[in-house]
């Protein structure tokens, strides 16, 4: 009899730490988990953005990192590449958990994907929260110029300045100018050059650029007489 006694106080002990350790376990708050945009925009193979752009930098938010947190991501496309400190993340890796992280995201076709970060504490309870990256194929850059004649011109020199200036490149950056006058190429950096003319007539001028991506544009031609 006392043998049973004791057993039935065991098990209402047990019962009652059981019930207190869930209600402990129900009213800890969830781990927080936020971005600093939903949706990353970026160029296909655009591995430089950190450089350039910046389109495929991310901010992670966590709760506060001293509560044994552990964050993952998931990727099933396994085209999507998520980089912290020069190092890819891969698929189904913890990251690094800090009050805030920065990351790189570049992609390797164009397409929408969508990356699934879980972060749990040791507890057990779980926060998801997914990113969205629009990958986009790369645009081609367009070439143009205008030009103006310098001042005074000399006995067989006639001065000009080369403006490319407008060309435009929507999702990037011009990284390089290739002007071609007269059959002679000039390549530059920038956007403005000057140049002199030593003979009368017409001449011809060429442009085209190049954008961060090694993309080319179509080559913009304008001709110059000089009577």
């Amino acid at each position: 009899m006392k043998t049973q006694l004791l057993f039935f106080y065991a098990l209402i002990f047990l019962g009652a730490c059981s019930n207190k350790y869930e209600s402990v376990l129900n009213s800890a708050p969830k781990p927080e988990l936020g971005f600093s945009k939903d949706t990353v925009r970026i160029r296909e193979k655009d591995y430089t953005n950190v450089r350039y752009t910046n389109n495929g930098r991310l901010t992670i938010y966590c709760s506060e990192s001293g509560h044994e947190l552990n964050l993952q991501l998931e990727d099933t496309s396994s085209r999507v590449h998520v980089i912290y400190r020069g190092a890819e993340i891969t698929s189904g890796a913890s990251l690094p958990v800090m009050d805030s992280i920065v990351v790189f995201i570049n992609a390797d076709e164009a397409g929408m994907y969508a990356l699934d970060f879980y972060l749990s504490d040791r507890l057990g309870k779980t926060a998801k929260k997914t990113l969205l990256v629009q990958c986009s194929t790369n645009q081609q850059p367009i070439a143009s110029f205008f030009f103006v004649a310098v001042t005074p011109a000399t006995l067989q020199s006639w001065p000009y300045v080369f403006d490319a200036s407008l060309s435009g490149k929507p999702d990037g950056v011009i990284t390089a100018y290739h002007f071609t006058i007269n059959g002679q190429a000039v390549d530059t950096n920038q956007p403005v050059m000057n140049w002199t003319f030593h003979a009368k007539g017409e001449h011809t001028i060429e442009l085209y650029v190049t954008d961060d991506l090694g993309k080319n544009s179509e080559v913009f031609t304008k001709k110059i007489t000089i009577p």
